[in-house]
């Protein structure tokens, strides 16, 4: 079976029809509009966003609070910026590090890798002198 571009074996045609199957239930694919409510299409999602909160008991949250979020978790996840500048629709660089949120957490974990890093790297004399061309591991691709 082919699809698109890829070519799929039965067990991966089976396993594609299972997550549209899945898909299908959570977005309808035969209309364009992404928010249904009852099965037609929401008119004014701002209104519909702001009851849905109140019914929730959310305050202090906008529609475009999620757009945010979203760009935030993108990079938590690590994908890469221009996957995630296309995902939220941002065309610049400079308004997506705008919607990026860095949190105190983010600072910790970064911090926490750069450790886990330097725990894990060893550098000895004997590496050092064997190679005496490369300056760090950071710079072993470069040559004079």
């Amino acid at each position: 079976m082919s699809v698109g571009w890829c070519q799929l074996n039965r067990e991966q045609a089976t396993e594609v029809y299972r997550v549209f199957t899945e898909l299908w239930q959570e977005r309808r694919l035969d209309t364009q509009r992404v928010f249904l409510y009852n099965g037609l299409p929401i008119r004014d999602i701002k209104t519909a966003f702001e009851k849905a909160c109140r019914r929730a008991g959310i305050t202090n949250l906008r529609l475009h609070d999620l757009r945010h979020t979203a760009s935030t978790n993108l990079r938590r996840a690590g994908v890469d910026a221009t996957t995630a500048m296309k995902i939220v629709g941002h065309k610049s660089e400079r308004m997506h590090r705008r919607y990026n949120t860095v949190e105190p957490e983010d600072l910790r974990r970064a911090v926490s890798q750069l450790a886990s890093y330097h725990a894990n790297t060893l550098i000895t004399p004997d590496a050092v002198v064997s190679n005496a061309q490369s300056v760090s591991p950071c710079f072993s691709n470069v040559r004079p």
